[in-house]
């Protein structure tokens, strides 16, 4: 609390003295005029005057109970200062002391923050006076932004209105420190952006089998346990050289693309132990690194004990929902794109954390990566 007020209030503090010496002097006044009037000589009835006064015992009637007009002046003044004269900083007067502010510790500090900028009591910092913001309509929007960008300051409903058509309400433009009147200036939409929960896994569409060497190239073997082969089973085998496609294996040796490439075989073998058995055993680990042409991902694959082997997990699939304008969900991988108001964005890595997610967003144009995180 700022407060402008004198150190001391003098009428207040000796009103009993003034009043006294006023009387005294009413007195011998009225003496001496009742002197002149008879005749008495002026400074006998004077002096019989103040001996008079000086007789005056105090009634033994009782104690006169104090007045205390004077102390509940000050107490008010002490609680509401008020401010008799503007003065400098550091300076002071009869009336009005140096400016004065309240610390949280109960101090009077200085209010100049620049005279002393912390309290010596506790070694808080000062607080300084936030200037008055002005909202006539009271739509959380100051007075001179409206007026800077041609809003009305007068009307409320121009808050939420989109001065430029860019899906942002003026009063988000506003708390986001963006130019409302500019589409090409507004918050992040990515702001908007929710990650919904649980994750989703997405699988390979067959597994590794084996590999045979052809010269001195290998071919690998695949095989797909939900797509059916040419007598109608559930089951397809695909096949491809090191560096070519991935083809489905068919009888009439018609080749349907499977979306991958085979780049690499490396042979490999890991001791590992088997339940009821004793020692270790070699075991069969090669893998089979393959390129998914839609996105140009690459999977490692190793080399499934049997056709009733799971596969492997491909890609971890997330749902983001976008509740910019009308509210809508968008399923996303790593390396998928999606567009936000026509702004483009990159899903660089979908990834589970502990019992939630992360999703790494990519802007096209600034190339600004943002997390957007959920946790169950």
């Amino acid at each position: 609390m700022i407060a402008r007020t004198g150190k001391d209030n003098f009428f207040a503090a000796h009103y009993d003295w003034i009043v006294l010496g006023v009387g005294i002097l009413a007195l011998v006044g009225a003496a001496v005029f009742y002197a002149l009037a008879i005749g008495e000589d002026a400074d006998e009835a004077a002096a019989n005057a103040v001996s008079s006064v000086a007789r005056l015992q105090p009634a033994e009637t009782g104690v006169v109970n104090p007045d205390m007009s004077g102390f509940a002046t000050a107490t008010r003044l002490v609680r509401n200062p008020v401010t008799l004269a503007e003065i400098r900083p550091g300076a002071a007067s009869f009336l009005a002391s140096e400016r004065r502010v309240k610390c949280k510790c109960g101090a009077a500090l200085v209010g100049d923050v620049k005279l002393m900028p912390k309290c010596p009591a506790c070694g808080a910092e000062q607080e300084v006076e936030k200037a008055v913001v002005l909202d006539a309509d009271g739509d959380g929007m100051p007075d001179e932004w409206e007026k800077k960008y041609s809003l009305n300051p007068s009307d409320a409903a121009d808050a939420n209105a989109d001065a430029d058509s860019d899906g942002f309400t003026n009063l988000e433009e506003f708390l986001a420190k963006t130019d409302p009147t500019n589409p090409k200036d507004h918050p992040d939409y990515l702001d908007s952006l929710k990650l919904q929960l649980p994750l989703k896994e997405t699988y390979m569409p067959f597994i590794f089998l084996e590999a045979r060497p052809v010269g001195k190239t290998w071919r690998c073997e695949f095989f797909n346990p939900s797509q059916k082969d040419d007598y109608g089973r559930m089951g397809c085998p695909l096949t491809a050289m090191v560096g070519e496609d991935i083809v489905v294996k068919t009888v009439s040796q018609k080749k349907t693309p499977s979306g991958f490439t085979l780049k690499s075989y490396e042979k490999k073998t890991a001791k590992r132990t088997r339940k009821g058995m004793k020692g270790e055993i070699s075991v069969d680990v090669s893998e089979a690194t393959v390129v998914r042409k839609s996105d140009g991902k690459v999977l490692t694959l190793v080399k499934a004990a049997n056709k009733k082997s799971k596969p492997a997990p491909a890609d971890v699939q997330a749902t983001l929902l976008y509740e910019r304008g009308t509210a809508r969900t968008i399923d996303v991988v790593p390396g998928s794109e999606i567009d936000l108001n026509g702004t483009k964005y990159k899903i660089v890595d979908v990834k589970a954390v502990g019992k939630g997610g992360e999703v790494t967003v990519e802007h096209s144009i600034s190339g600004k990566k943002t997390v957007i995180k959920a946790l169950e």
